[in-house]
């Protein structure tokens, strides 16, 4: 280690994985330290280098040479001398997916140009054809192979109480999930997930059952608001979980009662859109600012619609699908809090979704929108779509593992990962729990 780099050698080492992709369980098996420990030392490494981000600090690893890449001989050549790449190297789900691509650690010019030239033509193939098969899914799935939906989609450890209608969030790489809808009743339950260790814990069930909610965090607390309660009838309760305590608290109340909302975080404040009173689909947009403990109204939706998905990208709020008491819908609509200030415009319309939905679960990941399940124009599941907000374009990604209709699901991202909970699968309630890994690396090496 020299004098300049602030890291010790533990940490060096961590972030030399961190660079190639891998996951903090990952790391904590590859080095024989608890996913806690690579969370302790994440942090170390971050506040001694300024980076804010795994992607920064994968960028801090390569600029700083901490990615090796070996330039003095490959380690098999054919009898002709030229390399031979190594057939699983071109197999890896990396070929398959998109990701961003990370420049790798630049090289001198030497005598082994003749050796390094191939392997950067190769990266560059090899990224530009993850980028292409990105934008073209068709392409993967008419390969001959397994699907790709066998590699990027796992089953993990099932949900202890199957349920839908259920909410769910993460924090700090936990999952919690909140309220929703059994075979037999409306439930209080209240269960976390460990997306590392992949084992759930039972936590204090939340104080008013109710069902067709969605959760969002704020602050480091989980805020639940509305919902459908045993007796059919909507609530304006909003409760909030202290993960930290374990406990539930009761915060402002809602303008309306409402169910079937759409439920985001944003810039430390909460908006609601839409949902339904019982007698009406809303187009109403509340905004709920903690520090006030109070709910504003906003200016309303353009569509009136209640189980819309809802997610961010690029800095901007979109409100996708969903049902207006007559049909279900395709529309997608971008909202910008900062242009509602009643001078500005700050809904949009942009592309609509290729197929109408509503009831399905919606997250974003490096800013791309991901839908997955729902009901359709057939009364089954359409497959999953993502949005490219840049290029105001839909396209189709792997479909999951259930053959079932699967809607009124939860879908929450994790770094690269996305995990689809709950929800019903073929008109029950499931405890499905599936991953689908969104995002991929590939490294290209670079000279200088």
């Amino acid at each position: 280690m020299s004098a300049n780099d602030p890291l010790s050698d533990r940490e060096r080492e961590l972030l030399q994985l961190v660079a190639t992709g891998a996951s903090n369980k990952e790391i904590a098996q590859k080095l024989s330290i608890s996913t806690n420990t690579v969370k302790v030392h994440l942090r170390n490494i971050f506040s001694k280098t300024g980076v804010v981000s795994r992607t920064e600090a994968a960028l801090y690893a390569i600029r700083n040479g901490l990615v090796a890449v070996d330039t003095t001989q490959p380690e098999s050549t054919s009898e002709s001398g030229e390399i031979e790449i190594p057939k699983d190297a071109l197999e890896t789900p990396a070929l398959t997916a998109v990701a961003p691509i990370v420049a790798a650690p630049a090289i001198k010019r030497s005598n082994y140009l003749w050796i390094i030239a191939p392997l950067i033509m190769l990266g560059i193939v090899i990224g530009a054809f993850a980028l292409f098969a990105r934008q073209s899914p068709s392409i993967v799935s008419a390969s001959p192979v397994a699907p790709v939906a066998s590699i990027r989609w796992q089953r993990k450890s099932p949900l202890p109480t199957a349920r839908s209608g259920l909410a769910a969030v993460s924090y700090e790489n936990i999952i919690y999930t909140i309220g929703g809808e059994t075979e037999t009743e409306i439930t209080s339950t209240a269960e976390s997930y460990d997306s590392i260790q992949d084992t759930w814990t039972v936590l204090q069930p939340k104080p008013n059952a109710v069902t067709d909610i969605s959760a969002a965090v704020v602050a480091g607390k989980i805020y639940i608001p509305g919902g459908r309660q045993a007796d059919g009838s909507m609530t304006n309760l909003c409760e909030v979980y202290d993960p930290k305590e374990n406990a539930w608290s009761q915060v402002a109340p809602l303008p309306v009662v409402v169910a079937g909302y759409a439920l985001t975080s944003f810039e430390g404040k909460l908006y609601l859109f839409g949902g339904s009173d019982g007698q009406h689909y809303l187009d109403t947009v509340y905004m709920y600012d903690p520090s006030r403990n109070e709910w504003t109204t906003r200016a309303s939706m353009p569509t009136a619609r209640a189980f819309a998905g809802v997610a961010v990208a690029g800095g901007k709020i979109y409100v996708l699908g969903g049902y207006d008491g007559k049909q279900m819908l395709k529309t997608t609509e971008e909202y910008q809090p900062e242009r509602d200030d009643g001078k500005g415009t700050p809904w949009a319309k942009r592309a609509p979704m290729p197929t109408a939905r509503y009831a399905m679960g919606a997250a974003s990941v490096a800013d791309i929108i991901h839908i997955v399940g729902g009901i359709g124009e057939s009364g089954t599941s359409p497959v999953p779509v993502e949005y490219l907000y840049q290029q105001d374009r839909w396209q189709e990604f792997d479909t999951p593992p259930l053959s079932q209709s699967w809607s009124s699901l939860t879908l929450i991202p994790i770094e690269s990962y996305i995990y689809a909970i709950g929800g019903k699968n073929a008109g029950k309630p499931t405890e499905s729990n599936y991953t689908y890994r969104a995002i991929y690396t590939v490294i290209v090496p670079t000279l200088r």
